[in-house]
């Protein structure tokens, strides 16, 4: 038996893993706390502990946000919850099973390549639209990696040099535009709605959706999109793209538009190549089945 754990921008998945198949699966929303890495480390020990109690756990993957660091057990520089470092050495001491750490969005991006939407691919990428955008490429049936840090962060490609300021620091990054966070805000905000359910969300937006603000809004995501799409394949030429994240939730409104438009455009593609754009699979499992991989 396997733990997969995936710690995301606003909740942790966590999982039993057998065989590669989830025999038993907790999702826990991430609540805006004094001391979020205490609460964190709190959720992880209880889990594990209940988990270990019946069975013989082999290994504890985790997937996060951030540069993980399997040398130290630590996961530095978690932006979008404001987490510097968390230290994961006391998880290691206590329970003496192996750790694998990674990043989330590469996880979710294995998952995917070896079970999901992308596992006809060889050359493939893998975009997570959600909190931010997260990110994997695959080149010749392999993850590409990078030496030091997480690397291949295509979330943090400009698009805009003077645009919106982003938590990474820089102004105009692509997950500034097209998270799937901005588009609630922007669609709440234009909606006067305060917080609610994402399946309300999406149903007084299909409502609204004559209204011009809305309407334009809707554009301009697929626009950024786009933009931020045509610079990955670009540098990559894969064969698909697979969409994930929340992204996956608002289909109904986004993707045959960016089908659409994606083909409509080809001459701001390399060569006028358009890749097979597919949905993810594996939803929220993704990045416990990964962690584990």
């Amino acid at each position: 038996m396997r733990i997969g754990i995936d710690l995301g921008g606003s909740h942790i998945g966590i999982a039993l893993i057998e065989n590669n198949i989830i025999k038993e699966k907790i999702e826990i929303e991430l609540e805006k706390k004094e001391n979020i890495v205490l609460y964190i480390m709190n959720i992880l020990d209880y889990y594990i502990s209940k988990f270990k109690e019946d069975n013989n756990i082999e290994l504890i993957g985790i997937a996060s946000p951030g540069n993980p660091n399997n040398s130290d057990f630590c996961i530095t520089n978690i932006v979008n919850l404001g987490i510097e470092r968390l230290d994961l050495n006391n998880i290691v001491e206590k329970y003496k099973i192996p750790i694998k750490l990674k990043n989330d969005s590469k996880a979710a991006g294995l998952a995917e390549f070896k079970y999901g939407s992308l596992k006809e691919y060889e050359d493939a990428v893998f975009l997570c639209l959600g909190t931010g955008i997260g990110s994997a490429v695959f080149l010749n049936g392999r993850l590409l990696e990078a030496n030091k840090y997480v690397g291949f962060e295509l979330g943090h490609i400009v698009i805009d040099r003077n645009g919106l300021q982003c938590n990474c620091g820089k102004k105009g990054c692509f997950e500034t535009y097209c998270s799937i966070k901005r588009f609630k805000e922007n669609a709440k905000r234009i909606l006067k709605l305060e917080e609610i359910p994402s399946e309300e969300l999406l149903e007084k937006i299909k409502d609204n959706i004559a209204n011009k603000e809305i309407s334009k809004l809707i554009e301009e995501y697929i626009d950024n999109l786009i933009i931020g799409l045509s610079n990955v394949i670009d540098v990559f030429e894969p064969e698909a793209i697979s969409l994930g994240g929340s992204f996956v939730f608002f289909k109904d409104i986004f993707y045959k538009k960016l089908e659409f438009e994606m083909n409509k455009r080809k001459y701001v593609f390399n060569k006028g190549s358009v890749p097979k754009i597919v949905l993810a699979e594996l939803k929220n499992d993704a990045g416990m089945l990964g962690a584990i991989l």
